[in-house]
């Protein structure tokens, strides 16, 4: 097998909250959870868990996409 084969898990991290697990449970369907960081301001991209980029939102009609700006270097 080479590296090309190997799969990673690719997360995007729009933002965080903290809250409190009394706030967390009392949370009903529909419920809007204000996050950080604003909107204007760039996403978090993690491969395993591992920062390796920032990126910016895109909103093209219906689909969501993440534009790299920064590729983090390797440590």
């Amino acid at each position: 097998m080479t590296i090309d084969g190997v799969l990673i898990n690719i997360a995007v991290v729009l933002g965080s909250r903290q809250m409190t697990v009394r706030d967390f449970i009392n949370l009903e369907r529909g419920a809007v959870v204000p996050l950080d960081p604003s909107p204007n301001e760039n996403v978090d991209i993690r491969a395993n868990d591992h920062l390796i980029a920032r990126g910016g939102v895109v909103v093209k009609g219906d689909r969501i996409l993440i534009e790299i700006t920064e590729r983090m270097r390797a440590s």
